[in-house]
């Protein structure tokens, strides 16, 4: 029995790996092919080339780099450019100079890229869906832009309910999906099997040396056929290793190469014209309908995953430090790492919608789309490298022939990339500098504030003595402060004693600790500092989320007690000025991140009714 379960436990996890992991990647069918071939030319030595070089690309990405070397490099049993970003050492995570810091540098910008990759996924994919209504009938082409942003509107607008109930359904559409696409694929493929001659890496190989340095044109379309590859990895905490390997070995590979060659093969018979070689694959037009609607269905699962995708990035940058405390909803009371992120889903949102009004045909939105990808796994790769020889011990040997292989091929990735700046790329590269300044101007503005911080709080000694004077009035109460150490008095007692001429008669400090794992087992601990004071340490990885009031309860006091507590917070006013460390425009950036951050009462789920903000000016 217990075998059985365990069967039945890797059967649904491989089944939802479907619907979230590889839902970016399974529909790059409808536009990978048809985009390489219009930037390569269509006559039969270009199509064997070039999809050759597309299988290729599938086995050495997909694979090689991700399924059998990134994966190994978890934190924990989570994934994603971020949790190798945690893997880094804290003094090369927060250097200010060399090597280093440009190193974290661009690892912040892979990380934003990311954030412009969930814009531009959800606008192709849809957008190439609903261009299938073209090949039901030409006259529906003006259809294609208001079909595809009432969809993305809805999209975005339901993210506030939740994906639980509708992410049950996600891996069985997506095995249907992978199914039909293999199977349409695998139809033409008998009409011409002699196309699977291209399998061989000579064919890829034979025509890099023919065209040369054109080759990186032609390879800046050909990625389009290995995005959300990224997905592998950053899915890992959800599904675990076993489960992504083998739904690509079994389903997603055997299906997307079906199909790709079976798109080739039209290429072939339909020389020089203008033919959707995806929703060619469907004969009748009962077919193409079947195929426009299961299309757009798969294209908003991909779409619905990389959302999702997105806001579980914002919360570990949050978490991380890389990013102001943001508003965060649970959507599921069952199923954790389901939220919500209003900010972001705002931002994503309005950026997809824009840039489909804007670009008006997935083609034109490919050259945007290919850049970030390239941008990200490039980077993912040197802090793969990086955490694999410094942090994971493994073998040099091995890594000195590994690493370099797989730069070639995302440097190769990249290069051909850049040749579209100007041509849209630009887009995202500037999407993501942008957000990258953001995450730069917060991390630095926050090392500010702790310094300022420092000159500005009372000693204990400071208040004893106070106390001993009768300058400041005792509360009977138990007061709640936050703070990172019992040594310093919080900043919200300071202010408190200053502004207020008051202090309670039992101080608790609360020091949450987020750690550089997703998630910490360890128990919240109580401290004694004093009759008056103790000191509650609350452990938190980046994936989690931390309950003060709960804690509270839990550890230290019972529920009528805390319920009669006060907390008190620190709302410090940046003063921009001249005079500090900070000017210019990164003063006035971080004042605006750090005024329109969530609050520490939300953030921490403490009860609103119950809790004192003191202010204190502060010049960076």
């Amino acid at each position: 029995m217990q075998h059985t379960t365990k069967n039945t436990s890797l059967a649904m996890l491989t089944l939802g790996a479907l619907g979230v992991v590889f839902g970016d990647i399974g529909t790059s069918p409808i536009y990978a092919l048809r985009q390489s071939l219009d930037t390569s030319g269509t006559s039969v030595y270009d199509i064997y080339g070039v999809i050759s070089l597309i299988f290729w690309s599938l086995m050495l990405v997909v694979s090689v780099k991700y399924l059998s070397f990134v994966l190994r490099a978890d934190n924990n049993g989570e994934g994603g450019i971020l949790s190798l970003f945690a893997l880094l050492p804290h003094k090369m995570r927060n250097a200010d100079k060399g090597f280093n810091y440009y190193f974290i540098i661009a690892l912040m910008l892979g990380t934003a890229l990311l954030v412009a990759d969930g814009m531009l996924t959800p606008a192709i994919s849809v957008l190439s869906a609903t261009e299938g209504v073209e090949a039901i009938d030409n006259s529906f082409a003006h259809f294609t832009v208001p079909l595809t942003v009432a969809i993305l509107t809805i999209l975005f607008a339901v993210q506030f309910k939740g994906t639980n109930a509708i992410g049950k359904i996600f891996g069985p559409i997506i095995l249907i999906w992978f199914l039909t696409i293999g199977y349409f694929g695998y139809i033409h493929l008998q009409h011409r099997p002699q196309v699977l001659k291209a399998l061989l890496p000579t064919y890829a190989l034979e025509y890099i040396g023919h065209h040369k340095l054109h080759t990186f044109i032609i390879l800046s379309s050909v990625i389009l056929a290995i995005t959300g590859a990224e997905a592998l990895y950053a899915d890992l905490g959800h599904f675990g290793k076993r489960p992504i390997r083998i739904s690509w070995f079994v389903i997603v590979a055997p299906c997307l190469v079906l199909n790709y060659f079976g798109q080739a093969v039209i290429a072939i018979d339909n020389p020089g014209t203008n033919v959707n070689l995806f929703f060619a694959t469907a004969q009748t037009k009962g077919e193409k309908i079947y195929l426009v609607i299961i299309a757009t269905m798969a294209t908003i699962i991909a779409s619905q995953a990389l959302i999702t995708g997105v806001a579980s990035l914002a919360r570990q940058a949050i978490r991380l430090g890389l990013l102001p405390r943001m508003k965060i909803v649970h959507t599921s009371s069952t199923v954790f790492g389901q939220i919500y992120v209003p900010v972001i889903n705002l931002i994503i949102g309005l950026g997809s919608i824009f840039l489909v009004i804007n670009f008006r045909a997935s083609s034109a939105l490919a050259n945007a789309y290919s850049f970030a990808i390239s941008t990200t796994m490039l980077m993912t790769t040197l802090a793969f490298g990086y955490v694999a020889v410094e942090k994971l011990k493994w073998d040099k040997r091995l890594l000195y022939i590994v690493i370099p292989g797989l730069l070639i091929i995302d440097l190769s990735f990249f290069l051909a990339t850049v040749t579209k700046i100007f041509k849209g790329a630009w887009l995202p590269l500037l999407i993501g500098l942008l957000i990258t300044y953001l995450m730069w101007a917060w991390r630095t503005g926050q090392r500010a504030l702790e310094a300022a911080t420092k000159e500005q709080i009372l000693t204990w000694e400071d208040i004893e003595r106070l106390i001993s004077k009768k300058k400041i009035a005792i509360i009977e109460e138990t007061g709640v402060y936050l703070s990172t150490s019992a040594l310093k008095v919080p900043q919200a007692l300071s202010s408190q004693i200053n502004n207020l001429h008051s202090c309670p008669s039992q101080i608790l400090i609360v020091t949450v600790v987020q750690g550089d794992v997703p998630y910490v087992t360890s128990e919240p601990r109580v401290k004694i500092i004093s009759d008056k004071v103790r000191q509650l340490y609350i452990w938190g990885g980046y994936m989690q989320d931390v309950d003060v009031p709960k804690a509270i309860t839990n550890y230290v006091m019972t529920f009528s007690e805390e319920a009669k507590c006060t907390y008190y917070l620190a709302d410090r006013k940046i003063v921009e000025s001249s005079a500090g460390k900070l000017r210019g425009l990164t003063e006035k950036t971080f004042a605006f991140l750090h005024r329109n951050s969530a609050t520490a009462s939300s953030y921490f789920g403490l009860p609103e009714n119950r809790v004192i903000t003191l202010g204190t000016q502060m010049d960076l």
